[in-house]
């Protein structure tokens, strides 16, 4: 890899199918009120004209890298990008989604103030014709030192039975340093292997960052597409649970090595339940038959792991654990 350069940002954005939504993402970040970027496109062996706009907006715009692989899915395009970044901060954009003018400099602003190697700030949730949905919006806070690690973790993870405290875990809209990405080798693992990769990448990013702040900046602009067929989050997996329980596994597991609590612990019991609402809920898709989709949501309630976690988990210590703004 290149030297890092000094205030510059790499915007790693993976590219897969996205020919309708690619050049308005790409103008977003062009756009930006911080101008000291660099734009990397992994066209991750897309099948329509996302490679070509990859290509032509490249030529047109000089702080424009594109690397074209074969596909392997969001992952393993993310350390590609990772491998091509030059600037001292990264950060990764969706290719159907966007920024709005000053997410950029809101973040680099924050993380310089406040002195810390991460920020993260909220979000508007936009349809697939950019209308506004809703807005996710955060509480300023800083959790300088060791308290990233220890109290700004758990929550990305996941909230506490007693409170809707979580904080979002995407990497998108979260602002990092690149030099412990590269000099600590982080990178994230495939998806089709392990589901929530950003999880597992920040578990990763915080056992050596210094201090992390979340904004109340809303400038991310995350766009609910209604095709199905083109989401992650929605579409039909026949795989669905067994990845929901993989993952809880190799959460419990890996934080319990690392020497977090029960209190962290129960978080991602509390993950793994709202993990699970979408694998029940992928039943009433009508993708499969209904015998088949009751059998289904069967499998699930007698699965014996979950039912111990579901049992040991002190129900009578929830609080209010309706979601509020800014909350997941």
């Amino acid at each position: 890899m290149s030297k890092i350069q000094e205030n510059k940002i790499s915007v790693i954005i993976p590219v897969y199918n996205v020919e309708k939504y690619l050049e308005a993402c790409v103008q977003s970040v062009l756009t930006q009120e911080y101008k000291e970027t660099e734009v990397i496109l992994v066209d991750d062996g897309s099948t329509d004209n996302s490679g070509a706009i990859c290509d032509r907006l490249q030529k047109e715009n000089p702080e424009i890298i594109v690397i074209h692989k074969q596909n392997a899915g969001l992952g393993l395009a993310r350390n590609t990008g990772l491998e091509a970044a030059t600037g001292e901060f990264v950060t990764f954009l969706d290719s159907d989604d966007i920024l709005y003018p000053t997410e950029l400099l809101d973040l680099y602003n924050a993380m310089i103030k406040n002195n810390v190697d991460y920020c993260k700030g909220g979000f508007k949730r936009i349809k697939d014709d950019g209308t506004l949905i809703g807005l996710f919006k955060y509480e300023d806070e800083i959790f300088a030192g060791e308290d990233a690690r220890l109290s700004l973790l758990p929550r990305l993870i996941g909230s506490s039975p007693k409170k809707h405290d979580s904080i979002g875990m995407s990497v998108w809209g979260s602002l990092y340093k690149n030099h412990i990405i590269q000099e600590n080798n982080l990178r994230f693992p495939s998806e089709r292997e392990l589901m929530s990769e950003d999880i597992v990448f920040n578990i990763d990013y915080f056992q050596y960052a210094n201090g992390g702040c979340v904004i109340s900046s809303t400038e991310y602009g995350y766009r609910y597409r209604q095709d199905a067929s083109s989401s992650l989050t929605i579409a039909y997996r026949s795989d669905r649970f067994a990845s929901t329980m993989k993952l809880f596994e190799y959460l419990h597991n890996k934080m319990t090595q690392l020497g977090y609590g029960e209190d962290t612990l129960l978080r991602v019991d509390r993950n793994l339940f709202v993990n699970l609402v979408g694998c029940i809920s992928q039943e009433g898709m009508n993708v499969v038959p209904k015998a088949e989709a009751l059998k289904h949501i069967k499998d699930i309630c007698q699965n014996r792991e979950l039912n111990e976690v579901i049992e040991k988990y002190p129900v009578n210590e929830l609080g209010d654990v309706t979601p509020k703004i800014g909350t997941y």
